[in-house]
């Protein structure tokens, strides 16, 4: 049985870096992974998607994964994560960054931002966590970090080893950038309080 992981977010805010980390750490870890991408409008802000499938036994038959079948849901932003809320299972883990980027259906259009999203994602039922990726990352220096500070929150929940983690953030990012987004990442597995 595959482990479904679904990132969601707008254009510029790293979703398809943080899924090539997140598939390589599985890859580097020994499992057998599958992985896809919608970039919709994404260099106007639009929304972005990347699926992210893996599993020790290698019955992963397709990258994407099915409407109610995501395992995990890393929701960059909040109207995303409201977006994506269906395509969960009903026990799904959603980790959320409290950002809002108000798009511009709202800010031109007849349409209004929902107000009160976080309270929205409580009454789904699922279990949400916040996680400040956004500002844990301005305080490092690096607002571009945000990404993998997720990553290192949602770490915690996966059965990945740190040193595949390590590994898959050298590879994925600029050589000058790898200690800063390392740093990032213990600073997202820092960052979470799970009772």
């Amino acid at each position: 049985m595959p482990t479904n992981i679904l990132l969601s977010g707008v254009g510029g805010q790293g979703i398809i870096t943080a899924s090539k980390v997140l598939a390589e750490a599985a890859l580097i870890s020994g499992f057998h992974v599958k992985k896809s991408e919608v970039h919709g409008m994404s260099q106007r802000g639009g929304s972005v998607e990347s699926h992210v499938r893996f599993s020790a036994d290698g019955r992963v038959h397709s990258p994407l994964i099915p409407v109610g079948q995501t395992d995990i849901l890393l929701a960059f932003e909040l109207l995303e994560a409201l977006r994506s809320i269906p395509t969960t299972a009903p026990e799904a883990l959603v980790l959320v960054d409290d950002r809002r980027i108000v798009p511009m259906s709202v800010t031109s259009g007849p349409f209004e931002y929902p107000a009160a999203p976080l309270d929205q994602l409580a009454a789904s039922g699922r279990r949400v966590h916040v996680v400040s990726s956004l500002t844990v990352a301005n305080d490092l220096g690096e607002p571009r970090a945000a990404n993998i500070v997720m990553l290192g929150a949602a770490s915690r929940f996966l059965p990945i080893e740190p040193q595949a983690w390590t590994e898959a953030i050298r590879r994925a990012v600029r050589p000058k950038a790898v200690e800063l987004n390392l740093r990032a990442f213990q600073e997202g597995i820092d960052t979470l309080r799970v009772e």
